[in-house]
């Protein structure tokens, strides 16, 4: 059975929020000013496409003639964007877009930022990393990439946006199921890496399924496996990696969080106004033409699902550590 929205569109996750306690800090006179919605990845890609779908729908449902402006600051997978994030004011004026790179840079380097920078305003996306080639590439099938690989060890150069990426890893985890080596080329986003296996210049990409299904409909993009438990909606043709013999299943989650010590107030405000946008039969239909398949969590359910995460990157690093 296909994976589909209705089956990610949860009754729990569409619930309504708990109400926090409110601190002596009230959001009564927030916003008056526009706030920044800070994307840490090039123009382009899943994370911007999301911000600025998502932006004129967050002004929406906070009201108060709110206004969002979505800034990228693009660069060492993600880094510069989530530490913005994370030194900013928590006055409830800069948020971001949250990916699960921003759990893993700490982990792997000294970064000034950790996981507790930030507190989170909820899930937006969950998108599965696929394996893309250009039309005319020499591997027609996910077999005919192994074969090449195992015969040619480190001559496929993979593109993918950023270095412990959840990209990243999914070509390693892919590259350990299907006993070969390759060898893994970062970008500063899927876009860029997007672009560089269209003109040629490398031989596949491993990005989300959502940055790269629309291409695929328009014969820009081949798709050799997506890393789903099943087969997914937009692209009911195209094989899982499981079905194909390489036990590989890997997600990426999509979210807004905020600095850390943000009046609850306003993390009340912003969460409530992202559930009501992701409701909204005008966002729902345009996430629907851009594949994005959406998957709410509430406030505390998106902590407690990224802190199982981030403990899961830790074991796999403490054990395999992909930068040297």
């Amino acid at each position: 059975m296909a994976l589909n929205r209705r089956t990610l569109l949860s009754a729990t996750a569409l619930g309504v929020l708990a109400a926090p306690m409110i601190r002596p800090a009230s959001a009564q006179s927030w916003p008056s000013r526009p706030i920044e919605l800070v994307v840490g990845f090039a123009a382009g890609g899943a994370n911007d496409v999301i911000a600025r779908t998502l932006a004129p729908f967050m002004e929406k449902h906070i009201g108060d003639n709110a206004r969002i402006g979505v800034v990228n600051r693009p660069g060492s997978s993600g880094e510069i964007g989530f530490t913005t994030i994370a030194t900013a004011r928590p006055d409830g004026y800069t948020i971001g877009m949250i990916s699960p790179a921003f759990m893993t840079i700490p982990i792997e380097r000294r970064a000034r930022f950790s996981f507790d920078s930030f507190d989170f305003i909820g899930n937006v996306v969950t998108d599965w990393p696929s394996l893309f080639v250009a039309p005319n590439s020499r591997f027609q099938t996910m077999q005919d990439f192994v074969d090449f690989a195992k015969a040619n060890p480190r001559r496929i150069n993979v593109g993918m946006p950023g270095l412990g990426t959840a990209q990243h890893r999914a070509i390693l985890a892919l590259s350990r199921a299907a006993e070969i080596e390759v060898t893994p080329v970062p970008f500063a986003g899927a876009a860029p890496a997007r672009t560089a296996v269209m003109g040629g210049h490398i031989d596949a990409i491993v990005i989300g399924n959502g940055d790269g299904v629309t291409f695929v409909r328009e014969g820009q993009l081949r798709i050799l496996g997506i890393m789903s438990a099943e087969r997914v909606e937009d692209l009911p043709d195209a094989p899982t990696m499981r079905e194909q013999g390489f036990d590989v299943v890997s997600t990426i989650d999509r979210g807004l969080a905020a600095p850390a010590g943000t009046p609850d107030a306003i993390m009340d405000r912003l969460s409530e106004a992202l559930v009501r946008s992701l409701r909204d039969p005008d966002f729902v239909a345009r996430a629907r033409e851009q594949a994005l398949v959406l998957n709410p969590m509430p406030r505390q359910e998106f902590r407690a699902h990224l802190a199982r995460q981030h403990e899961e990157i830790a074991a796999l690093w403490r054990s395999n550590p992909w930068r040297q």
